[in-house]
């Protein structure tokens, strides 16, 4: 969910040029978009293989390690990778740590849940978006857009299923990834034009690595343990990888890169309403791969609340097309952009 850290780009300035130049081709955007989100199910896949024997501080670290160089080639490609341009310090401080928040509590809750289910709950993003932006960004809201944000709220309590007998905290977990990310969306909106694409990637990249070392500096001199795989992910003592695991370490970097490419290709070359609709396959990837890989399905709950969230998700996405709104025809609503 993610992603970062390294995967933003100026898509205000490449969605014009996008709509503008003779260069927008819609489909080809739309092949980058879905070979992203073909990319990051992957990633969740390596990540909870991971779980049961690194720290998901390590596993972010190490992941952040490979994906810059990548991330920084990327950035020199598109231009943006000097000088740096990064506007409001704090409010850069404020987006990386949001991401950085976001992520680690999206990997935790993958040691304890399927994929299918934090993906789908952490897809909720753009509702919360929806709720922050009357906030922090003084948006109007329609009864329409909030009749979407309603229906994607219950969906959510669909899947969490809070006082349950079946209720699993993990699930809040993946919760706090989508509000967590709903505040680094907006936080890069009110950062604006004052930075660029490459440079917030750079600075949130460097972020997560330093974290990443903090937090191994710290759980390392604790001793404790827990029964649960979310807190047991979280404070487990950095560990020496083999070499299968340096390989799959590398992978994550080489998806966060590839991925990122993609997706900034994606909203170069096509409108955000055109593209962001498709960010959705990744949820049938993820229960692919539950499947394939760690022989779970989702129940009939988690099937009606992914319903839910992903018909509210486009209701919001298409509403905002229809009206016409800039904010979604440049950046637009999507979940994985910032990945």
């Amino acid at each position: 969910m993610a992603v970062t850290e390294a995967d933003t780009t100026d898509y205000a300035r490449q969605a014009v040029q996008a709509e503008d130049t003779p260069d927008s081709r819609p489909m080809a955007g739309i092949l980058f978009l879905l070979l992203a989100t073909t990319l990051f199910p992957v990633q969740d896949v390596i990540i909870k293989s991971l779980s049961g024997d690194f720290a998901v501080h390590q596993i972010v670290f190490w992941r952040g390690v490979f994906a810059l160089p990548i991330v920084a080639v990327i950035a020199w490609y598109d231009g943006t990778l000097w000088p740096l341009r990064l506007g409001s310090i704090p409010l850069q401080l404020l987006r990386a740590a949001a991401g950085f928040s976001s992520y680690l509590v999206y990997y935790m809750a993958l040691a304890a849940i399927g994929l299918a289910e934090t993906a789908a709950i952490t897809f909720s993003t753009p509702i919360f978006v929806t709720m922050l932006a009357t906030v922090f960004l003084g948006e109007k809201i329609g009864l329409f857009r909030w009749f979407a944000v309603f229906i994607g709220l219950a969906g959510v309590m669909v899947i969490v299923r809070p006082g349950a007998g079946v209720f699993e905290p993990a699930a809040v977990l993946a919760l706090l990834a989508a509000v967590a990310y709903a505040v680094s969306i907006i936080t890069t909106r009110k950062l604006g034009k004052r930075t660029n694409g490459g440079s917030m990637t750079l600075f949130t990249l460097v972020f997560f690595i330093t974290a990443g070392a903090v937090l191994g500096l710290i759980f390392s001199n604790l001793q404790t343990d827990s029964p649960h795989p979310s807190l047991a992910f979280l404070f487990r003592e950095w560990a020496a990888p083999s070499q299968r695991d340096w390989l799959l370490l590398l992978a994550l970097g080489g998806i966060s890169g590839v991925g990122f490419f993609a997706l900034s290709q994606a909203y170069r070359l096509a409108e955000a309403s055109v593209v962001t609709p498709f960010e959705y396959t990744y949820l049938p990837w993820s229960v692919f791969w539950g499947w394939m890989i760690f022989g779970s399905l989702p129940g009939t709950a988690t099937w009606i609340g992914l319903s839910m969230i992903v018909g509210a998700g486009l209701l919001i996405v298409f509403r905002e097309a229809v009206k016409g709104r800039r904010l979604v025809r440049r950046k637009g609503l999507g979940i994985l952009r910032q990945r």
